[in-house]
């Protein structure tokens, strides 16, 4: 090994030290931005300040080689993308977590062998936590584009999204698995979706109360009994009407 190549790995572990070193205090900092969050205080500059230190984090553990670090960032970056706006007792616990998280990490990695396991197993719990804590969506459309647009338009809305391409699959899957909300075209192949909102009022599941939005530019008149949440027009204007009417019914009342 040359002796530049020995200077530059040592250069690099006194700055890796260096990094962990500051990392309670910096956690400290995204600690301070969480409980600005639950207060309410200037929620807007507390939120792209958190997001933005958790991110600079992120970037430095791939930079010294502690993936633990980059893992632990990456999925606390996605919580807070999915939970803007929404600063509850409940997203204030699971930031805490995250931050908890990276506080073991920096103590870990000070050691020579660490074993990152159980922080691994908790951010998986935390993973699976986040995943039940989405709206179950189920969206039907014939066509394969206006498929990938939708979950495209809804892909930062806190959803598990489920798709199908007609009617009958529909149906369906409205009768054996449990969806908070129904997205359909009005027209699908082999059974259009008035017909099957109306044989999911009509049944005794427990999705039969569902909102239902239904992507259609025609103005005729919805039966009142099928309960139709909103018809969205399929226009220009659907990247905005449709994460906004979607936002609204499964917002807890």
């Amino acid at each position: 090994m040359s002796a530049g190549m020995s200077q530059f790995e040592a250069v690099l572990r006194q700055m890796r030290a260096g990094f962990l070193a500051e990392l309670p205090e910096r956690c400290d900092r995204l600690e301070d931005s969480v409980l600005a969050l639950e207060r309410g205080q200037s929620s807007q500059d507390a939120y792209q300040e958190l997001y933005r230190n958790v991110h600079s984090l992120k970037g430095s553990g791939g930079t010294f080689g502690l993936s633990i670090v980059t893992s632990i960032c990456h999925q606390f970056e996605n919580f807070l993308t999915e939970t803007a706006g929404r600063y509850t007792q409940a997203f204030g616990s699971a930031a805490l977590g995250y931050i908890d998280l990276l506080r073991r990490a920096a103590e870990l990695a000070a050691r020579d062998k660490p074993d990152y396991a159980p922080i691994e197993a908790s951010l998986e719990r935390m993973r699976q936590a986040m995943l039940r804590s989405r709206s179950a969506v189920l969206i039907a459309d014939s066509s394969a584009t206006m498929r990938g647009l939708y979950q495209q338009i809804l892909h930062d809305l806190p959803l598990q999204i489920s798709v199908v391409d007609n009617g009958m699959a529909a149906l369906d899957r409205l009768l054996h698995q449990p969806f908070d909300l129904l997205i359909a075209a009005r027209e699908l192949d082999g059974l259009n979706a008035l017909a099957v909102v109306a044989a999911l009022r009509a049944s005794n599941h427990h999705n039969r109360d569902i909102p239902v939005i239904l992507i259609s530019s025609s103005q005729d008149d919805l039966p009142a009994h099928l309960r139709i949440h909103r018809r969205v027009p399929r226009d220009r204007n659907l990247a905005e009407s449709l994460p906004r009417e979607v936002g609204e019914a499964i917002r807890p009342a």
